[in-house]
């Protein structure tokens, strides 16, 4: 048995036919059935049609000749027509008139007993259809014949199909290459999409599926193509940008950490200046593993996004939860903050007792507002924008986070008394790598373990991160400066009432 083949199966020669060719083939067989139904019915009908008119016409055979005996009783009967075969038989049984053939002439003596009406004769391979009438006057029961050959009937049923179906087979041509014609221009819409998406491969980046005027299916599979294509070209520009500006954050710090390896090989004999340069490089490796980090993320976020829109279930947390873990993140960012005596504030403010969603009746708290935010993604919010602040702030700065329900959603607010971001930066704040000039930066304190220089700020990707995590969870991100000096992130995140809530433990 050859390998890859299933036995028993074989390949459908119809299935490696082009679409176009199928469909004439499917309504050119159909049209063929219909067409012999229809030929069928019609010869069927004709005959019915030729008989009855055969009918007629032996009855008007006849209707003199019954008229005549039915008032005299030694009628003077004059001869049929020409091609008519009629028979008077008297009741003595005496062949009055006749103009049958011999053979059926010869069969007038059981048609005398036949009853009255139409019935089929043959003899010697001939078919006859005879009409019998026994008009009665006073000489008695008298019997007229009146025969036609059946054989004039097949001839015009024959000659009537053959013309028939020599018509069906013109239009069954004839709507074979109609449906040619009609699958080529139906089809040509899709020939054009075919040779606009080969394009792909060559200008993907500039290459569009037609769509064409009129609103059909075709219409709208290449608006549906076109919009997913669209979205893979920015998917696609999306990921090179990033790899593009990963490798522009690399170059540095490992150019640093170059740097500051081949300075240690040169002190390896002062153990002090090696010491020195160690620890600096670790920190440079801290940076680059923090970088890796935070691009892991944002990969990890695009991925849940992706099974999301997907369909895969997803899962709401309650305020509460939510709130506890405000608190956790904001002590985890107190620790940071010590260092440079800055203070970090929290307020709570849960959502109004008359939602009967606060939990403070006793209840299990599953009234209360929920939101599609893990608890993971929360901190991650508090910890990218608190943590930006803290690092940001001089020493002696304020940092405070609030968490409230508010018009059907979670507000998350961490707003900071330092000196702000310029205006040209707010409307790229949540892009990828990007940074404030020195109005946020110049305030950081020197890194003892780069010799007294400020070091760059973070990876610019800690905003990208909180506006990722907003969008996850359908909601927003937004920065402004604040009038009165200091910065204000706000993240707000719309509630649900149609996922399952998650307790966190704790």
């Amino acid at each position: 048995m050859t390998a890859g083949r299933v036995p028993g199966r074989r390949p459908s020669r119809l299935r490696s036919l082009s679409l176009r060719a199928r469909i004439t083939i499917g309504s050119t067989v159909i049209a063929a059935v219909v067409i012999a139904l229809l030929v069928l019915v019609m010869r069927l009908q004709v005959v019915n049609v030729v008989a009855s008119a055969t009918e007629t016409l032996l009855d008007a055979d006849t209707d003199p000749y019954v008229a005549t005996l039915e008032v005299d009783s030694d009628p003077n009967l004059s001869p049929p027509g020409n091609a008519q075969f009629v028979a008077v038989v008297s009741p003595t049984g005496e062949i009055t008139l006749s103009s049958m053939p011999r053979r059926l002439e010869q069969s007038l003596g059981s048609l005398r007993t036949t009853p009255a009406g139409t019935s089929v004769v043959e003899l010697g391979g001939s078919q006859y259809r005879v009409v019998v009438e026994h008009p009665v006057n006073q000489a008695g029961r008298w019997t007229v014949v009146a025969a036609r050959n059946s054989q004039a009937e097949a001839i015009v049923v024959d000659e009537l199909t053959t013309t028939l179906s020599f018509t069906g087979l013109a239009i069954l041509l004839a709507f074979g290459v109609a449906s040619w014609v009609l699958a080529t221009t139906a089809l040509r819409p899709v020939n054009r999409m075919r040779r606009e998406a080969e394009r792909l491969s060559v200008a993907p980046e500039r290459a569009e599926l037609p769509v064409g005027p009129a609103q059909d299916e075709l219409a709208s599979l290449a608006t549906t193509l076109n919009a997913f294509l669209a979205r893979t070209r920015q998917a696609t520009e999306r990921e090179r940008q990033m790899v593009s500006d990963a490798s522009h954050e690399l170059r540095t710090p490992l150019a640093i950490l170059t740097t500051q390896l081949d300075l240690a090989a040169l002190d390896r004999d002062d153990a002090r200046a090696l010491a020195a340069h160690i620890e600096r490089a670790k920190n440079s490796v801290a940076r680059l593993s923090r970088l890796a980090n935070d691009l892991l993320t944002l990969s990890r976020i695009e991925e849940s996004e992706r099974r999301a829109a997907d369909g895969a279930p997803q899962s709401a947390t309650t305020w509460s939860d939510l709130g506890d873990e405000v608190m956790a993140a904001v002590d985890r960012v107190r620790l940071i903050a010590s260092a440079k005596d800055v203070t970090v504030d929290f307020e709570l403010e849960p959502p109004t007792v008359a939602d009967g969603s606060d939990g403070s009746d006793g209840s299990d708290g599953s009234d209360e507002p929920r939101y599609r935010l893990d608890t993971g993604g929360m901190a991650q919010l508090v910890t990218n924008t608190a943590g930006n602040a803290v690092a940001a702030l001089p020493r002696g700065g304020t940092v405070l986070v609030s968490w409230r329900a508010a018009s059907g959603e979670g507000v998350l607010q961490v707003t900071d008394d330092g000196p702000g971001v310029p205006e040209s930066f707010v409307p790229v704040a949540f892009d990828r790598f990007t940074r404030p000039d020195e109005a946020r930066t110049s305030r950081r304190d020197p890194d003892p373990t780069t010799g007294g220089v400020p070091m760059p700020g973070g990876s610019g990707l800690g905003l990208a991160i909180v506006r990722a995590v907003a969008e996850r969870a359908g909601g927003t991100a937004a920065l402004r400066n604040l009038p009165t000096g200091g910065l204000e992130v706000t993240v707000r995140v719309p509630e649900v009432r149609d996922a399952p809530a998650v307790r966190a433990a704790h």
